[in-house]
């Protein structure tokens, strides 16, 4: 019943969209419409188009007597409504819907309450006994049984009641229901049917496992019926193509055809190319890779029982793909797991890095998480001897997915557009300039927004070569785009001759030319998803030659073998070059030896290329699964980091695992070998965390000089000026006046003698174990709160002062002791043997006439991330020295923080040290606090901490400005840093802004944008 009821809710949601000029019979089944993503949508077409098309041929074939269509295990389905509207079923079809009597009541009375579904039973129609009777319901172009299959004495009784069996031509509908029943069942049911009319069809849909019960895809698959409590019986005997026709020709049924439901989709019998483009234009699609594996789990199978039947096609097609010739597999091994806590990616890309010391690391970017887009690092250590992330830049290119990101050598890693949803697509480029100081800058844009496209760098030079790609969800780029980084600039290329048919996630490669003429480029171009929605099978010869004031590219076809050209025929593979060679790993292919564990290894040449390996998981051999992955070379390995697929309906699989490829030795023997730099055979990978990192202005500058003219900008750094408080009336006006200062020489009470440690720990109790401290996991102690560069640990006061005091990096922000999720924190509540050492001076009586909370905080070795506090407050340091950097509100925009976060990523201390220019916008205030000294920090100015001695103690008490009281949002704050409610109403108007304008083309959405900053810049100022 589970099964039946997300059936037809998914069937009623293809129905809406993409039936919306036909008649609606789902919907009386599903009284509430629930839209599905767009990969159950276009699956569950393909699963009834495949079933519509065989009952079609069975319906328009020339038979003697009656047709009968018989639909097994029915459930809510409406096949017999279906038909009659789309193909005018004439009176001599009867169709018969049968499964469980409880399940045909329930369905009976829906058909019954509908005067639509009423209408085909005529007004001569019968109803069976409630209690006994299992012909439900009888009419002559419609009958219900309720039986149980496995019962076919029963199923044959019913059935005679209603039609003389021997004089009928009956066809068999199986959509995915008796794959649940046991198998000796299943096989006793389809023999059986071969034997019950004059003549007889079976139409079977259902899964099979082409690659084995290991394949992520089937694990997913299985693991998901089985949790539903509907396990799939039949699929372990009958897991391939062939294994099923086997199935029916031993039971009676001497003609099977069958394809795999991605062969029905590129099949012209089942789906014109007209339709599958027209598809497109019905909701944005880009889920490719998880619609093909999807459809290369399940089969459509029409079987006969004559000899000759001229319903099933006469095709050349083979029942299942040729099986690769046998090659040398490669070997892969795990080098880590992701932890289930850490972030997941798929269609990320990734690059090495190697710091100032030598410190190689993975970097794995952007791309999709759990839930949303992610403007992340992954960071992964390629030496175990090192623990420590090296230093990244907090901002750059904004979440995106499907972008490329190409290596080019000396100038840098080119990231080129990609696209947030498949209808909002990006033309933003992007160069992370590596280096001591590494950054992004951006590039010049491309000259129309591309997403699955291909980019490939020309031979050793900086030159990017970009083809095809997607312009919007429907519309192809038929174009060709060359970055020259010496005219800063991207140019079309002059297709000269017969071009290529575009494509999307094409495979392109370098191949060594014949002859060598300077600015001279070759290589080969395959693959790739054509505007008709199917995977191209074409391979071509590409010839590029980047003198020319206009560049010139020309395409020549190229003739390969059936067994070679299958193999590089890929989608959204991913693409290593190796000197001479070029690995071809995962993606999914036009023929179905390539499933996203394969790895194809050729040799280019200027008249072709050469297949030298082809690996694919057999035997339980360990092969990482090769969807949305991004992979990179490490010495004599290959890095698989990330991947993963939403499996359908049935859940995302995602590859946790690091893995590592060892390169075949015909690549390391090879003159490529020779300028290895990096052996990793026996270096670990670890994952050292995410590190987040905000969107840069898509106004900054982008050209050189620009760039070279900031490098010799400075910062100024300024002292926080000192005051000697006299007055309640001064304090006032200078909380009024908004700017921070040092308040020296106030009486803070007897803490300043009293907190030593064992003081401390003597007052509240070395047993104590109701504390939650932030402990770095970096040497240098610099907390991200970001990238949750530390663990939260809860441990005993006693344990956190021993730690303390050997200068570890830790760090408590005392919670309420009574309430710690509900309430703010309050000195003399929590602490009250405490409270009594701690006094604000008297001139300070208006932060208790104001007072929010008051929190103890004891700091060891750590820098406190970059942050704004929404209330103004006052930082007493009670014990050691404290070295603060603040910036005034207007800085905001200079530091890299995230929209509707209050912290960022960015380590001031190390920019003030290693890249001053990266601060020059900025306005930076110093401050170092000595034992006794008051800092005063207003509302909104940004700060960050750092030590100054191993320990610190302060007493940090919050107030709210009762000029803002209507301004603070409500509901629970417990750390009183919930932004302003005007703040969170603007943020969701921007949103809705946002989605209106997305619906613009680029140049007009940019125009109208620019224009509403302005607008709202003057209304405010207004």
């Amino acid at each position: 019943m589970g099964t039946n009821n997300s059936s037809i809710a998914s069937k009623r949601s293809v129905e809406r969209l993409y039936h919306s000029n036909e008649t609606p019979f789902f919907r009386y089944f599903v009284p509430k419409f629930q839209r599905r993503a767009p990969l159950i949508n276009r699956g569950y077409w393909l699963r009834l188009r495949a079933i519509d098309v065989i009952v079609q041929r069975f319906l328009s074939k020339e038979t003697a007597g009656k047709k009968v269509v018989i639909n097994l295990g029915c459930g809510s389905d409406v096949l017999p409504w279906q038909c009659h509207a789309r193909h005018l079923a004439s009176n001599d079809v009867l169709f018969v819907d049968v499964d469980y009597p409880d399940l045909m009541r329930k369905k009976r009375a829906v058909v019954l309450q509908t005067p639509e579904l009423r209408k085909l039973l005529g007004d001569d129609y019968t109803l069976g006994d409630e209690g006994k009777d299992g012909l439900l319901l009888r009419s002559t172009k419609y009958c219900q049984l309720g039986c149980d299959l496995r019962q076919l004495d029963r199923l044959r009784t019913l059935l005679e009641s209603v039609v003389s069996l021997p004089e009928c031509a009956i066809l068999f509908v199986a959509e995915v229901s008796i794959t649940y029943m046991d198998t000796y069942s299943a096989d006793s049911l389809i023999e059986w049917g071969s034997t019950v009319g004059r003549e007889n069809d079976f139409c079977l849909l259902e899964q099979i496992l082409p690659y084995g019960k290991a394949h992520p895809f089937a694990q997913q698959m299985l693991s998901h019926f089985v949790k539903l409590n509907t396990p799939l019986r039949s699929v372990e005997q009958y897991p391939t193509l062939e294994s099923q026709v086997n199935r029916f020709q031993e039971r009676g049924w001497p003609r099977v055809d069958i394809k795999d439901l991605w062969q029905t989709w590129s099949s012209e019998q089942f789906v014109s190319d007209k339709e599958r483009m027209a598809l497109d234009d019905v909701e944005p699609f880009d889920e490719w890779e998880e619609f093909i594996l999807f459809a290369r789990h399940y089969f459509i199978l029409h079987a006969s029982t004559a000899s000759s039947d001229g319903s099933l096609p006469q095709t050349a097609e083979p029942i299942s793909s040729e099986s690769p010739k046998k090659f040398v597999g490669l070997r892969a091994e795990m080098s880590g797991s992701i932890a289930k806590d850490s972030s997941r990616r798929r269609f990320g890309n990734s690059m090495i890095l190697t710091d100032a010391f030598g410190k190689r690391y993975a970097l794995n970017l952007l791309g999709m998480s759990r839930d949303s887009r992610e403007p992340t690092y992954d960071i992964f250590s390629l030496d175990s001897r090192h623990q420590t992330p090296p230093q990244l830049p907090s901002a750059g290119p904004s979440a995106r997915m499907c972008f490329t990101l190409t290596d080019l050598g000396e100038y840098g890693v080119m990231l080129v557009g990609g696209r947030t949803s498949p209808s909002s697509v990006l033309s933003d480029c992007w160069l992370f300039e590596k280096g001591a100081n590494p950054r992004w800058r951006m590039m010049p844009k491309l000259p129309v927004p591309l997403f699955r496209h291909s980019a490939l760098r020309l031979g050793n030079s900086s030159l990017l070569l970009v083809f095809g790609g997607k312009k919007s969800s429907s519309q192809l780029s038929d174009d060709v785009f060359l970055f020259n980084p010496q005219r800063a600039c991207w140019q079309t290329c002059q297709v000269a001759g017969a071009a290529p048919e575009s494509c999307f996630g094409s495979f392109v490669c370098n191949s060594t030319p014949a002859w060598r003429i300077t600015g001279d480029y070759c290589g080969i171009l395959a693959g790739g998803i054509s505007k008709n929605g199917c995977i191209a099978t074409k391979q071509y010869m590409w010839r590029i030659n980047v003198d020319d004031a206009q560049p010139t590219i020309t395409f020549r076809s190229m003739t390969t073998s059936h067994s070679d050209s299958r193999l590089i025929s890929s989608f959204g593979a991913q693409v290593v070059h190796l000197g001479p060679h070029v690995m071809i790993c995962g993606g999914m292919g036009a023929d179905a030896c390539l499933h996203g564990q394969t790895v194809t290894t050729i040799a280019p040449s200027a008249e072709g290329f050469e297949v030298e390996n082809f690996s694919t998981p057999s035997n339980g051999e360990c092969m990482p699964f090769m969807i949305g992955c991004s992979i990179v070379q490490d010495g004599d390995y290959l890095l698989v980091l990330g991947g993963g697929a939403t499996c359908f309906s049935m859940g995302t699989f995602w590859e946790t695992g690091v893995y590592r490829i060892r390169l075949p030795d015909s690549i390391l023997d090879s003159s490529y070998s020779a300028s290895r730099l990096n052996n990793s055979s026996e270096s670990t990978v670890n994952l050292l965390g995410s590190r987040k990192f905000v969107a840069a202005s898509a106004t900054a500058d982008s050209g050189d000089s620009n760039n070279l003219g900031q490098q010799s900008r400075t910062v100024s750094l300024t002292h926080v000026p000192t005051i000697q408080l006299e007055s309640a009336e001064q304090f006032r006006a200078i909380v009024c006046e908004g700017k921070p200062v040092i308040l020296k020489g106030c009486n803070i009470g007897e803490c300043q003698r009293k907190w030593s440690p064992e003081y401390l720990v003597s007052q509240i109790g070395a047993n104590e174990k109701q504390f939650v401290i932030h402990e770095s996991y970096e040497d240098s102690g610099a907390l991200d709160f970001n990238s949750k560069n530390f663990k939260y640990v809860t441990d005993s006061f006693g344990s956190i002062m021993s730690k303390l005091q050997s200068g570890s990096r830790v760090y408590l922000r005392a919670l309420s002791r009574d309430n710690p999720t509900e309430l703010p924190a309050r000195l003399e509540e929590d602490f009250p043997n405490l409270a009594q050492d701690f006094v604000l001076p008297p001139e300070m009586a208006y932060i208790k006439d104001h007072l929010f909370s008051s929190v103890l905080r004891l700091s060891g070795r750590v820098n406190m991330w970059l942050h704004y506090d929404v209330m103004a407050n006052v930082y007493a340091q009670v014990a050691g020295i404290r070295r603060m950097i603040l910036f005034p509100p207007s800085d905001v925009k200079h530091l890299s923080f995230a929209p509707g976060a209050s912290s960022s990523s960015v380590n001031v201390f190390r920019a003030l040290e290693t890249s001053p220019a990266s601060l020059h916008a900025t306005h930076p205030q110093e401050a170092v606090l000595h034992p006794g000294d008051v800092l005063l920090l207003p509302a909104l100015w940004l700060h960050t901490a750092a030590p100054v001695s191993d320990m610190s103690i302060a007493v940090n008490v919050f107030f709210r400005d009762p000029g803002q009281k209507e301004h603070y949002s409500s509901g629970r704050d417990v750390y009183g840093n919930k932004d302003l409610e005007v703040y969170e109403k603007g943020r969701q108007a921007v949103a809705r802004i946002a989605k209106s304008l997305q619906s613009l083309p680029p140049a007009a959405r940019e125009f109208y944008s620019c224009r509403l900053q302005d607008e709202l810049r003057l209304a405010t100022e207004a």
